[in-house]
């Protein structure tokens, strides 16, 4: 038994040093800005515009710190993926906040903007590499700034909806969105749809309808349907 215990902990403190210095495992890197990107293979010319285009829309969220580095690992298989991601493998992309902050991505082609799911077929969406990156480094920046404990206790429509709202890099239409929440159209289901439109409405509807801060937003757990229930009877949307 003491034997397996001590199996057990090796195992998890070796997963802990990768997840936080798993560049060993990648051995090309470039930086724009304070974005540094990981690969095990080469990249294309598209590589940079695509880092400034996440630096653009990281950079427009009042979270946004030019003096924190963001490392972002691209892995090159679902296997080296589901490793670092552990019990978030289904996902595009994680930020592993609690253990070193480090950004990997799921299997991708950085010449198309495109993140593949566990089927292999491109993610939908319009969900590219570079939302999934943006999104990703929003979640760090949300952790940095209200800390590590306070972030995770927070409701999911907070920290994806607000990491959504950063990402697309869009105006949220919020009568069309208030619509399709009303007859519950397939895309407001995160569960069903795996999109997060239903929280990046509630998001955009207290930032931009109310006119609350990014901080207040963030600043306790929310019930979100109390918020849902406002947006659905606004008589001006």
């Amino acid at each position: 038994m003491k034997r397996v215990l001590l199996t057990l902990v090796a195992a998890a403190a070796g997963w802990v040093a990768l997840v936080v210095h798993p560049e060993p495992l990648f051995a090309y890197t470039t930086r724009q800005g304070n974005v540094v990107l990981h690969a095990r293979r080469p990249f294309p010319p598209e590589t940079r515009p695509m880092l400034d285009d996440v630096l653009g829309r990281v950079s427009r969220s009042p979270l946004y710190d030019p003096d924190r580095v963001h490392h972002v690992f691209l892995c090159d298989t679902p296997a080296l993926f589901g490793f670092l991601a552990l019990w978030d493998y289904k996902v595009g992309g994680v930020s592993q906040t609690m253990v070193g902050g480090n950004v990997f991505i799921r299997p991708h082609d950085i010449a198309r903007g495109t993140v593949f799911g566990r089927s292999g077929e491109v993610k939908k969406g319009g969900r590219s590499l570079t939302y999934f990156i943006a999104h990703e480094i929003t979640h760090s920046m949300t952790a940095d700034r209200i800390g590590r404990w306070r972030y995770r206790r927070l409701a999911a429509f907070q920290t994806e909806g607000y990491a959504d709202y950063v990402a697309y890099d869009r105006p949220v239409a919020l009568r069309d969105g208030r619509d399709a929440l009303a007859r519950e159209a397939p895309e407001m289901d995160p569960r069903r749809s795996g999109l997060y439109r239903r929280y990046e409405l509630l998001v955009a509807y207290l930032l931009d309808r109310r006119g609350e801060s990014v901080e207040q937003l963030l600043a306790a757990p929310r019930d979100p349907r109390a918020i849902e229930a406002e947006l659905l009877a606004d008589p001006d949307l």
